[in-house]
């Protein structure tokens, strides 16, 4: 199947993606679908391959390729992701904390664990990961919080997202966007605090670092 939804508008799209996976259930054969549309490889696929410049990066579950990413490149093109690079100035036990760029201090989880202090590293972490608060204390649990406000909202219904440009001088972060509660009517120039755990922050080799 290549490209076999492409042209169709989005509530048809969204049927006949229903009506494939009934079909290949019922004649009990693989399908290899071919697209460029991220969602559709996510909702369709049981497994999934990632190319890049001609090669395999990752096969795997879309729960493997969006959760447990092996590579950066895979963590930075399958979904949406904050990405910030810098300097590892600790590292132990699975666990580093990274100095980025822009002078901030974040802590992950190492997937390559050859990563030392002195390397340089990118780390990516998903707007759904990271927590909304209008206080530091409602995120003491968490070992990445900042503080900042709100410089854009993305709504797109029940995936809306806000940018957020921190007061320590990050680029703008997206977070997502709760739909109900204190943060359902939150605009552009509101204060907020964010924060989110080093166990949904992947961290990898900048490749070609000096």
């Amino acid at each position: 199947l290549d490209e076999p939804l492409g042209a169709l508008d989005l509530k048809l799209r969204e049927h006949m993606k229903i009506e494939l996976k009934a079909l290949q259930a019922a004649f009990d054969t693989t399908f290899v679908y071919i697209t460029h549309d991220q969602s559709e490889a996510l909702v369709m696929s049981d497994q999934i391959a990632v190319m890049n410049a001609g090669r395999f990066e990752q096969i795997g579950t879309a729960q493997d390729l969006y959760y447990r990413p092996d590579t950066a490149f895979v963590a930075g093109f399958v979904g949406d992701s904050n990405r910030w690079t810098g300097k590892i100035e600790t590292a132990s036990d699975g666990t580093l904390a990274l100095r980025t760029d822009g002078g901030l201090l974040m802590r992950a989880n190492a997937h390559e664990r050859h990563l030392s202090i002195g390397d340089r590293a990118e780390i990516f972490v998903r707007p759904e990961a990271i927590r909304l608060a209008r206080s530091d204390a409602d995120l003491a649990h968490f070992d990445n919080r900042l503080s900042g406000r709100v410089t854009s909202l993305l709504f797109n219904g029940a995936a809306s997202r806000i940018l957020v440009q921190s007061t320590q001088g990050s680029p703008e972060i997206e977070v997502t966007l709760p739909q109900s509660g204190e943060f359902a009517g939150i605009g552009r120039g509101d204060a907020v605090h964010i924060g989110w755990s080093g166990d949904q922050s992947n961290c990898f080799a900048l490749t070609g670092a000096a």
